[in-house]
């Protein structure tokens, strides 16, 4: 049995987004990337070719160029952001018991059991571990949040239980 206490903020939301971008959402995020990547680069020549010229709305294209590049290389804080503001304040603070056969996730609105079947992805980060449901739902667990076992202990157990390998992400 293993025991992990996590508080949800900002980081842990934003390396849950990451860890779901880098594996589950890999091909569509990476088109939408590419997209707004192209996007920048046709503001800026749009906007060097309105200075060349002499049109005072230049900026404009500047400005919605550079809008498109912080898009690209804040989007995971961005969607962290969003769903941190979607979890309820009461449900932020979770404790989950991960036991033989299935684990219990508790938090003061209540607790819900998962089987380690619903499970599509593991992924290990710097300082926590995400277990990906879906694209669009997955749960975070902070590696300095063990009450009862170990990181080694929770590799073996999550890993056996699903059959999955652990992709690491930074």
């Amino acid at each position: 049995m293993v025991v992990i206490q996590t508080t949800l903020d900002l980081k842990s939301m934003t390396v849950l987004a990451r860890a779901t971008r880098k594996t589950l959402r890999w091909g569509s995020s990476t088109a939408v990337r590419l997209f707004a990547c192209g996007v920048f680069v046709v503001e800026l020549l749009l906007a060097r070719l309105l200075l060349r010229v002499g049109d005072g709305r230049w900026i404009l294209n500047l400005l919605l160029g550079l809008f498109m590049l912080g898009c690209v290389l804040w989007e995971d804080r961005f969607n962290g952001m969003m769903s941190l503001r979607q979890t309820p304040l009461n449900s932020r603070v979770v404790n989950a018991t991960f036991q033989d056969s299935s684990y219990v996730q508790r938090t003061q609105a209540g607790e819900q059991w998962w089987p380690y079947g619903s499970i599509k992805a593991i992924v290990e980060a710097q300082d926590y571990f995400a277990l990906l449901l879906g694209k669009n739902h997955g749960q975070i667990y902070d590696k300095k949040g063990f009450s009862w076992g170990d990181i080694d202990q929770f590799r073996e157990l999550i890993q056996r239980k699903t059959g999955l390998k652990i992709q690491y992400v930074k």
